[in-house]
């Protein structure tokens, strides 16, 4: 059993509390995500030439990993926050880089040190948002002693930290609109029919997005004067469409196949720079 008895935590940022809403704003806590991550820890290893790289964020209690590449498959997806190496990383936007975790102070005691698998170096960039905060890291890590970054490797991997926390932060601005934009189409469909189900209003969002309906559905729309008897949206249907300001495209979810992600990593090399 892992002994931390001699690892001592991090000191708290002073900007914890700012930092901890930034972190829950972007809602990928406890998401499976990784294919949407998966980019930035390959790139990292490969800039590096380094066997581990993991990204992540963490909250007050935990470090939450979004994906990573040279661990285990069936590695726990978090960890509590005062046992990790990442939590040094909090403090500043600058990247923490130790060569030799076993003569660093922060680290020389844990038992990744001490023990198996003997991490030595360890490098920790930041995820910093627009505002400062740090939402978690991009890492790489070796068991070899002598490895290191040079000052391109460190620039390059910066970038990546920099994409990825805007990526970050985008997806939770995104996931605010989205909830508002909702919130509002609610109450337009509260005042406008005030009896329309919840089963009503999907299958009318389902003939926006130009797929059928069942029969008891339709028939209930027709009564509201937004389909016609054929199953078409009528005048009053296309109004009300306007006025929840939806198109058709609204609802259908965007994935990431193997294919785009492959695509996605020869375009951000390329825009990196010659590794």
């Amino acid at each position: 059993m892992e002994d931390y008895r001699d690892f001592s935590p991090a000191a708290i940022p002073s900007n914890e509390v700012r930092r901890l809403e930034a972190v829950r704003k972007t809602g990928v806590m406890d998401v499976a995500n990784e294919e949407l991550f998966l980019i930035y820890t390959e790139l990292a290893k490969e800039i590096s030439n380094m066997p581990v790289s993991y990204t992540g964020l963490i909250d007050e209690e935990r470090q939450y990993m979004l994906c990573h590449v040279g661990l285990s498959k069936d590695r726990p997806d978090s960890a509590p926050r005062e046992k990790t190496f990442c939590q040094f990383a909090l403090n500043s936007t600058d990247p923490i880089l130790v060569e030799d975790c076993s003569k660093d102070e922060r680290f020389k005691n844990h038992p990744v040190v001490t023990g198996d698998p003997y991490v030595k170096f360890y490098g920790g960039f930041p995820l910093v948002t627009q505002g400062g905060l740090i939402l978690g890291t991009l890492c790489v890590v070796d068991t070899e002693l002598g490895k290191k970054l040079d000052n391109n490797q460190i620039t390059l991997i910066q970038k990546l930290a920099a994409r990825l926390a805007h990526q970050l932060e985008t997806q939770g601005d995104q996931r605010e609109i989205t909830a508002s934009r909702t919130i509002d189409m609610l109450k337009v469909i509260v005042k406008n029919y005030p009896d329309m189900t919840i089963k009503d209003t999907i299958n009318f969002l389902t003939i926006i997005e130009g797929r059928p309906i069942d029969e008891e559905g339709k028939q209930k729309l027709i009564k509201c004067d937004l389909l016609d008897a054929s199953g078409v949206m009528t005048r009053r249907g296309r109004e009300f469409q306007s006025e929840l300001d939806l198109d058709q495209g609204i609802f259908k979810r965007i994935s990431i196949s193997k294919d785009q992600a492959e695509a996605n990593l020869d375009s951000m090399l390329s825009e990196l720079g010659d590794i």
